[in-house]
């Protein structure tokens, strides 16, 4: 059976496309007001983020905020740092708990074997740029 030229090319074209790798999507979530609000509110305490030296060796300290995790990140102690950090909590705290996503992705674009006081300062200053983001972007509206 003879099939027109230019079913033949679709076809080809549409086999090579199957072989391709897709990209991952990337989406861009627009941050409107209510966002935002939601990113900077405050959680109740059983909400925060405990930070926590080892399994079972609170601190006692709680961030109940972003910008309250923000300031309690300066003085905790630096081996609860390196313990959460190891284990993703602050990157999934902030995606599931505080809602947002980028700062989670940022945070977890920090390199793993980053331990003490490097860490420390690289996850302060992603936190940091986060913050005056948002605000920056709930001044202009």
């Amino acid at each position: 059976m003879l099939m027109p030229k230019n079913m033949m090319l679709r076809v080809h074209v549409l086999s090579e496309a199957r072989l391709m790798p897709r990209r991952p999507e990337i989406k861009k979530t627009v941050l409107d007001k209510v966002t935002i609000s939601r990113i900077e509110r405050v959680v109740p305490h059983h909400e925060g983020f405990h930070f926590f030296k080892g399994l079972g060796d609170s601190t006692d300290k709680v961030a109940i905020s972003l910008t309250d995790f923000h300031e309690k990140m300066r003085n905790v102690d630096i081996r609860s740092v390196n313990f959460h950090f190891k284990r993703q909590d602050f990157e999934k705290w902030i995606r599931d708990v505080v809602g947002d996503a980028e700062l989670s992705r940022r945070i977890g674009r920090i390199k793993k074997e980053s331990h003490g006081e490097n860490l420390r300062s690289k996850i302060i200053q992603t936190v940091k740029e986060r913050l005056e983001e948002l605000h920056g972007i709930q001044t202009k509206k």
